[in-house]
């Protein structure tokens, strides 16, 4: 069975408790249905709730007056709960001492994880089953063969990714662009790149916007990889929809290779919680572009910081 442990200390006093219940609400005052009450004048009645997702435990801050952070950052949308992170909400603090996900199905094939790492060899088999449906609404072929800019893109906005890259490493290259990135599609609102470690089997998250935890599903990066090509995803919005899903609010995406001829360096995805938003062809072949010029950016910088360790 799941069961979460925390420890929460306030400014007067300090205690330990387990729950094994899908939520818990905590705040302030009398509030019946209040889990964990904080007695602290910095706290929301109805401040925040963990719950039990899908693939682990969850928290968010249900619109409180002075917000809440994790580990030291705020939290500003839906955040993945760890053992051994904490929370921190008003002057107290919530620190997650166990957080067992025992006995829980985790057999989503697509779903969304908030993860910094995917090993391509495990759970392939499972990558197979289907419990969410989606569906692929346009692709293409990574290797587009239309040379002109697409809808939406500049020469200036190439010309300054390649500035970008100019003067930075490739960690701090990646962060600044990924923000552009966003920014040039108003259809989106959050991306992540992954890049393939040394082995060529295992991805790690390389950069992500916004700041708060990075989220992909495994089932799309590994279609990704093995496709060779660029997509649209629609989440259906039936029962069928994986709880990860539900709760991130996700909707709608674009994922595509990075690669450098026949160098396969990665995958970026960029995605949308909006119900209204809409992802057209042109944003996707747009997407192809900038994936393209990216690719050729990262490849260069990933060749300069070899050969200055060499």
């Amino acid at each position: 069975m799941a069961s979460i442990k925390i420890q929460i200390r306030t400014p007067d006093e300090e205690w330990t408790v387990d729950f094994n219940q899908p939520e818990i609400a905590i705040g302030r005052g009398e509030d019946r249905g209040l889990d964990i009450r904080l007695a602290d004048e910095t706290v929301s009645r109805q401040h925040g709730r963990i719950w039990l997702g899908a693939d682990g435990y969850w928290f968010d801050d249900t619109n409180s007056t002075h917000g809440s952070k994790k580990n030291g950052s705020l939290v500003m949308g839906p955040v993945r709960l760890f053992t051994g992170d904490s929370l921190t909400i008003g002057e107290c603090t919530l620190a997650i001492e166990r957080a067992v996900m025992a006995g829980v199905d985790l057999d989503e094939l697509f779903d969304v994880h908030v993860q910094d790492r995917l090993h391509l060899e495990d759970g392939a088999e499972k990558a197979k089953r289907a419990s969410a449906k989606i569906k692929i609404v346009a692709h293409q072929p990574w290797a587009s063969s239309d040379e002109e800019i697409a809808a939406g893109l500049t020469h200036h906005f190439f010309g300054g990714l390649v500035n970008i890259f100019e003067h930075e490493d490739l960690n701090d290259g990646l962060f600044l662009a990924i923000e552009d990135i966003v920014g040039c599609f108003n259809s989106v609102e959050r991306a992540v790149v992954l890049l393939f470690d040394k082995s060529g089997q295992e991805l790690f998250v390389a950069a992500h916007f916004p700041l708060y935890d990075p989220a992909m599903s495994t089932a799309l990066v590994r279609k990704t990889i093995d496709e060779k090509r660029a997509f649209i995803w629609k989440a259906d919005e039936t029962e069928f929809s994986s709880a990860s899903i539900k709760k991130l609010g996700i909707k709608m995406g674009l994922y595509s290779p990075l690669a450098f001829g026949d160098q396969s360096l990665g995958v970026i995805c960029a995605e949308t919680t909006s119900s209204t938003a809409v992802i057209s062809a042109a944003d996707l072949e747009s997407f192809v572009n900038v994936t393209q010029v990216l690719s050729a950016l990262i490849y260069a910088k990933q060749l300069e910081e070899a050969q200055v360790l060499e």
